[in-house]
């Protein structure tokens, strides 16, 4: 028998690598409802039902959504596209039309919502010649004006870059971030095109996922909270620092990545010497040039986990500490991103790498 003091909660994404860490946070003090298109969630205390959401209705058959909205208590929606290189028509179907769909649901149920965005939708400053924004940030840019002229009850969540578990650097997957560490620790990116003091603002993603828990359990609604380490964000110095030190502990060859302005980096070494290389080698590259836009930030993030978080877990965070895990979850994994690039050795790195000396 269901306990009618659990709030029932309809979440998006939960299959992804936030959603996850939510399910893990939510499911034993709610009744959780995961909508899923493709992937299976398998939680012995979450519902799961099949659907789309850039498609009317969810995706659901009209007898399937009008039960769900008379089920509904809360909705949280974090599905998204999180490449940075993904096809624009598809990053703006799921990150904004879907958003739109869900709009429309919370609309029709009457219930709040908490949106999962991102925090580079923040007015940033950026060191001059990175790269222009995305098109995950437009659209998720978008999606935000979507939700908040669309009278609903609504709390925006702005994650910034999501790394693995705090405690163990676990990552169900590794998306973008992971990837671009990887490319650098396996030396496939010898060049790095941010400054040096560069802040590159880093969550674990189950302590993201514990401060919108914590918000659902105090049931705050109207608000924008950023889930960002703010002012205690490393720089880019840092974060090498830290690379370095993973690397011998898994007595690993490395040789520590050069920081170069991107302005510099744009005219002298891309058009000069990233046409030698091999077509995977150049499409990983330029993934994780995209990237070192989000390790290119002149001042920290603003910060809300202080008062999301109880002072307990917010005593317990050490960026550096969570980085380094992460890492280390990362490094012996190098060689299966290795093969996926079908390079035996990073050659043409290397000599990327001395003709810049």
């Amino acid at each position: 028998m269901s306990d009618p003091q659990k709030l029932t909660v309809l979440l998006t994404g939960g299959a992804g690598v936030l959603g996850e860490a939510l399910i893990d946070r939510l499911a034993d003090d709610h009744h959780l409802i995961c909508l899923t298109r493709k992937s299976r969630i398998l939680h012995p205390k979450v519902q799961t039902i099949q659907g789309d959401i850039c498609l009317p209705r969810l995706g659901l058959t009209e007898a399937t959504h009008d039960r769900l909205l008379s089920q509904v208590d809360w909705v949280i929606h974090a599905a998204a596209i999180t490449r940075l290189d993904g096809e624009i028509d598809q990053i703006f179907s799921v990150n904004y039309q879907g958003t739109e769909q869900v709009v429309r649901f919370v609309q029709q149920a009457g219930v709040p919502l908490y949106h999962i965005s991102t925090a580079f939708t923040h007015p940033c400053e950026y060191a001059d010649g990175v790269q222009t924004e995305t098109p995950y940030e437009v659209a998720k840019r978008q999606a935000e004006a979507l939700v908040r002229t669309s009278g609903i009850d609504v709390s925006i969540f702005r994650p910034s870059i999501i790394i693995g578990d705090a405690n163990s650097g676990r990552m169900p997957n590794f998306q973008g971030f992971h990837m671009t560490m990887g490319l650098m620790m396996s030396g496939f990116l010898p060049i790095v095109p941010c400054p040096e003091e560069g802040h590159v603002d880093l969550i674990a993603r189950d302590v993201a996922a514990q401060a919108i828990a914590n918000a659902l359990q105090r049931r705050l609604i109207g608000e924008d909270y950023y889930l960002t380490s703010g002012s205690g964000a490393l720089k880019l110095t840092g974060l090498l620092d830290l690379m370095c030190q993973s690397m011998h502990s898994q007595a690993a060859p490395f040789t520590r990545p050069r920081c170069m302005a991107p302005d510099v980096y744009e005219r002298l070494v891309r058009p000069v010497f990233l046409p030698a290389l091999s077509e995977n080698v150049r499409a990983a590259l330029g993934r994780a040039h995209q990237l070192c836009r989000y390790a290119s930030l002149i001042k920290p993030l603003p910060s809300s986990l202080a008062d999301l978080l109880t002072p307990e877990q917010w005593a317990a965070r050490n960026v550096g500490r969570e980085l380094l895990l992460s890492l280390n979850h990362l490094a012996p994994k190098l060689g299966a991103l290795t093969r996926m690039l079908r390079q035996p050795a990073p050659a043409s790195a290397s000599v990327l790498s001395e003709a810049l000396q």
